[in-house]
């Protein structure tokens, strides 16, 4: 019939929005508990020597890099399970693409 064979997909491919939720939360687990529950006292410590506080609005801005950080991940997840992008990164990056094709 022809000389080519068919890829299989892979289950990136086929449920691209579960890549994108696994990897926001992969990402944004570490990014909230990070940025939230571990930096502040470390910061808070450097500033006790300083007599100073933590301005509160500080813990609006470390959340908000970690909803940043979290989308642009599960966004680049998204992106990267497009058959497109699949076939180029088989092409050009193999030891990037999903399978071993």
């Amino acid at each position: 019939m022809g000389d080519h064979e068919a890829l299989p997909t892979t289950t990136q491919a086929r449920f691209p929005w579960q890549a994108a939720i696994r990897t926001a939360f992969q990402v944004g687990i570490p990014a909230f508990v990070g940025l939230l529950l571990i930096l502040p006292p470390i910061i808070q410590t450097v500033l006790d020597g300083f007599g100073q506080h933590l301005p509160p609005a500080l813990y609006a801005w470390l959340a908000g890099a970690a909803v940043v950080i979290t989308a642009a991940s599960a966004t680049l997840a998204r992106l990267a399970a497009l058959p497109g992008v699949i076939e180029w990164t088989r092409k050009y990056l193999p030891w990037l693409a999903p399978d071993k094709k």
